[in-house]
């Protein structure tokens, strides 16, 4: 009897095994997700808060590695250029032609959403949720990751920040894409205190690789 009982011990640990999921892969294959260093993008981002029309904004952004990008901003609002280049910011009014002195600002991508995920370090070990793995945070402070083995990607991820509650829910480009498996869409959705909840949405128009550019594009003095 006892044989019996350590036989199907081990088939169930290799069963484990065999279905288990790994931190690292999870990261390994999400990082597949992200655009290249120097890329030309095209975005729309729409933004819905409650009892408000819908506004969006249109953004065109030229990167050339990780320190240095060209971002347009063109909305019923505002049309701006930010130039940024290694921490160095400077920002022109396109409407009025306009300069403001340059700053200190890191360059942002609004497209690149892993730096939001953290590393494997940060998380518990997958578990198992309906047709996906739900990865929670050691730290309540870093968001809880929902990952899809199938499609070998995060496809939700939730946290809270400042006690409101956020879900993104993220879509990825097909191989009909120039750049297939990087972000397509990601939807947040985020409570606000006066009740119901804030809708922005990202949508990846079109994205494609590109060489090496001048640096002189990207002076901000």
């Amino acid at each position: 009897m006892n044989k019996v009982i350590r036989t199907f011990a081990i088939v169930v640990f290799a069963a484990f095994q065999v279905h288990a999921l790994g931190l690292q892969t999870v990261f390994d294959n999400q990082k597949k997700a992200a655009f290249p260093d120097t890329c030309e993008m095209q975005m729309r981002t729409t933004v819905t808060l409650p009892g408000q029309s819908a506004q969006v904004v249109n953004m065109a952004l030229l990167t050339a590695g990780e320190n240095k990008s060209i971002t347009t901003i063109k909305s019923s609002m505002m049309q701006m250029e930010m130039v940024q280049n290694n921490g160095r910011m400077k920002v022109t009014d396109l409407k009025t032609g306009k300069k403001l002195p340059a700053q200190n600002m890191p360059a942002q991508n609004p497209a690149d959403v892993n730096k939001q995920m953290g590393s494997p370090e940060d998380y518990n070990n997958p578990i198992a949720e309906g047709n996906l793995w739900k990865i929670t945070p050691k730290d309540a402070a870093k968001p809880t990751l929902y990952y899809s083995q199938k499609n070998k990607r995060v496809m939700k991820m939730e946290v809270t920040v400042n006690g409101a509650s956020s879900t993104s829910e993220f879509e990825y480009c097909d191989n009909s894409c120039e750049l297939p498996g990087t972000l397509k869409k990601v939807t947040i959705k985020t409570a606000v205190p006066q009740g119901g909840e804030s809708t922005v949405v990202l949508e990846v128009l079109k994205a494609k690789q590109r060489k090496v550019l001048p640096s002189k594009m990207f002076d901000v003095e």
